[in-house]
């Protein structure tokens, strides 16, 4: 009506502002998740034409792990620290988007494979440096009552930025070998640029508080709830990596069927993953961003135990689709739980442990689930010894639930904060 004010959030923001908010922050997560997708796809392809060794393939494209030990969390502590006319992340999106998309363009001109793993390593130091900083925004700009929003508008963008790239890459690697590479190098270019010049740079600027957060090590001593949560992320992402190591051999050698059918299976999960995350932010923020990642563990880890006494693929494909919402919904909200826990000053160190906590996962994953199939594997003599896989990855997920309380007890209050609202406190009163 006339003269009606505008609806706000308690963030103070109008409602179409924060969605646009929202859309431009999630744009850098569609051109990322389509440039790592078409890295770790293709490039296999090109390393193919200069070694005949699968480990010497595998170790360049699994140098994502290593990197990520490391660079989040130093990365992400440092800005931090960082004051610019564009606030404390975004430069580090300015400078690192070329160093991104530089070996995307390269790679495919690389004729000897010391080459290409350069251009693989200096990607995936580019993707750290940009990753970490730029997920804070996150934190800082978004409302609490849109966590869970944000984190489902994010999980549609890295979706289709993987389903662009399995999909478009494929057609465009038929008619031309760098064509893939160069869609992917041009989609970290542009929406780099939608989101510098997307985000108000007032509030990007805004986030420069006068006392920088504690450091995430000393965080982690400090805070049960974030050792916690350290943990379960990593136990969450072993069980992704394991499931997405191994899913299509426990498709044709253990159940003895096609890979086209493998391929099927994959589809249902990533279109599983799209419709999830679309769903699962308005539920989180409508019912709580807590009890909708708890019931989803619990759907998702039940569903991967049970899958370990399946011999058929008919009970699979029934099952898969519903572990696959729920375990969709697990990887979207987990990054919106840690912002609820996150103290001011100390988004960047916060987004570097969650990355950080990932990578662990990312590198034991596979390597555990290998094992415990090798291992367990005359236990399921039907599935060829396959059958262990899901025991290995549901445990993970089930073990995680023992730790949802201690993200129910509200968090104390950061020692940056404390000293904020004694220097305020000093002010007023002078």
């Amino acid at each position: 009506m006339p003269g009606e004010r505008p609806v706000r959030d308690a963030s103070g923001m109008d409602a179409p502002d924060l969605s646009r908010l929202l859309r431009t922050l999630s744009l850098p997560t569609f051109g990322l998740a389509l440039a790592v997708a078409v890295l770790t796809t293709y490039a296999p392809v090109l390393l193919g034409e200069t070694t005949d060794s699968g480990a010497a393939i595998g170790l360049a494209i699994g140098g994502e792990g290593l990197f990520a030990l490391f660079l989040p969390v130093l990365v992400g502590t440092i800005s931090d620290r960082t004051h610019s006319r564009l606030g404390r992340r975004l430069p580090y999106a300015v400078f690192a988007a070329p160093v991104l998309a530089l070996p995307l363009v390269l790679l495919p001109f690389s004729s000897s494979y010391a080459a290409t793993v350069g251009l693989v390593s200096l990607f995936y130091v580019g993707y750290f440096v940009y990753y970490p900083p730029y997920q804070a925004l996150f934190a800082e700009l978004v409302p609490p009552s849109h966590h869970g929003r944000a984190m489902g508008i994010q999980g549609v963008a890295r979706g289709l930025g993987l389903g662009v790239a399995l999909v478009g890459g494929g057609l465009l690697l038929s008619l031309w070998a760098p064509l893939p590479f160069l869609l992917g190098a041009a989609a970290v270019l542009v929406t780099t640029v939608a989101l510098v010049r997307g985000v108000p740079h007032g509030s990007a600027a805004l986030a420069d508080p006068a006392l920088p957060g504690p450091g995430v090590f000393r965080l982690l001593r400090e805070r049960r709830d974030l050792r916690a949560f350290a943990v379960a992320n990593g136990l969450w992402e072993f069980s992704f990596m394991g499931l997405r190591t191994f899913i299509v051999l426990y498709v044709v050698q253990g159940l003895g069927r096609s890979v086209a059918l493998a391929s099927a299976v994959i589809g249902v999960v990533a279109v599983s993953y799209v419709l999830a995350a679309a769903a699962s932010g308005r539920l989180a923020d409508r019912f709580g961003l807590l009890r909708v990642m708890r019931g989803a563990t619990w759907v998702y880890g039940i569903g991967l135990l049970l899958a370990a006494g399946m011999t058929t693929v008919a009970p699979l494909l029934v099952a898969l689709p519903v572990a696959a919402l729920a375990g969709a919904v697990l990887m979207t909200l987990p990054y919106g739980l840690v912002m609820q826990l996150t103290p001011a000053g100390a988004e960047g160190a916060i987004s570097g442990l969650f990355n950080l906590s990932r990578a662990v996962g990312i590198v034991a994953g596979p390597i555990v689930v290998g094992a415990a199939i090798d291992l367990a594997g005359p236990l399921f003599p039907s599935t060829h010894g396959y059958g262990a896989m899901w025991v290995a990855i549901g445990i993970p997920i089930v073990l995680s639930l023992g730790l949802f309380h201690l993200w129910e007890q509200p968090a104390p209050e950061p020692e940056a904060a404390r000293t904020r609202a004694s220097l305020d406190d000093l002010a007023l009163s002078a």
